[in-house]
């Protein structure tokens, strides 16, 4: 695909045009969650490198992992990062992934290893990470000015953070923060439908209610919660940003405005 500058874009039909024939292709996505079992078949070839974020007593540090001789309960032992994984490969089919393991088989992490698997995220790599999709957050305030710190360096690098709100409504972080995409749940009867909501905290609202998603081990599962609601948005960047990988955090949330405008009126939403 050819690609095309961000005021053509804003050219509605082109736009819409544009996305349709878009899959990802070139475009690089970080998940900071549980793991990938990249074994399903939905996500075959699809992760292309796994990182472990590793808490100990003098800090948190980043590993390399071999998933070839990891089982699917080792590579994923919670499931949660293998669900997310596969709805951004199922909008995105083209789009590579990269696992970044910070909560580990007790379903828990640390913010310390948040705050660490973020900055590898935004450390130089020999392959570039374009967007990270991050299921997560924490509501622990002393972590908040490292993930400011983090998230803003992302918007400046142009290094697009899409963030998943609190399933109860309180603040979290990096989720309040505006330099990034935050996201909450709701019910869809097009799982691509979203609502984008000018000042609201949470930005977007998109489908994370029922979401059949892979299950680690194999198989599928429904799923519920704002961290399901997240990676739609997510592959929905991909896309973008296989139309153009230049595009800034600005520009892509202008298109995503764009887009929920003109789907205006289209969709019907559960209730």
């Amino acid at each position: 695909m050819t690609n095309l500058d961000f005021d053509k874009l804003l050219h509605a039909p082109t736009l819409r045009d544009a996305l349709v024939h878009a899959t990802g292709k070139g475009v690089n996505v970080a998940l900071l969650d549980t793991g990938i079992d990249e074994t399903h078949p939905d996500l075959h070839g699809a992760v292309i490198q796994a990182v472990d974020v590793v808490s100990e007593p003098q800090g948190a540090y980043c590993r390399e992992v071999n998933t070839s001789l990891l089982s699917p309960s080792e590579l994923d032992p919670v499931g949660h990062g293998t669900a997310c994984a596969g709805i951004i490969h199922a909008i995105a089919p083209e789009a590579k992934l990269i696992s970044v393991r910070v909560i580990g088989a007790s379903a828990a992490g640390t913010g310390q290893q948040f705050v660490r698997g973020l900055e590898w995220v935004l450390e130089p790599h020999d392959v570039r990470i374009h967007a990270a999709n991050l299921s997560l957050g924490t509501l622990e305030s002393r972590f908040a000015v490292p993930l400011r710190r983090l998230v803003d360096q992302a918007y400046f690098q142009g290094v697009i953070l899409v963030a998943a709100g609190n399933n109860m409504g309180m603040p979290s972080y990096p989720a309040i923060f505006p330099s990034l995409i935050a996201v909450d749940n709701e019910a869809y009867s097009d799982p691509m439908s979203f609502e984008f909501r000018v000042g609201n905290v949470l930005e977007l609202s998109a489908h994370g209610i029922y979401v059949r998603a892979p299950k680690a081990g194999g198989g599928y599962q429904l799923w519920t919660g704002t961290s399901f609601a997240c990676p739609h948005i997510t592959g929905l960047v991909a896309r973008l940003l296989s139309i153009n990988p230049a595009l800034t955090p600005f520009q892509i949330k202008t298109l995503l405005h764009a887009l929920r405008a003109n789907r205006k009126g289209q969709e019907e939403r559960k209730t």
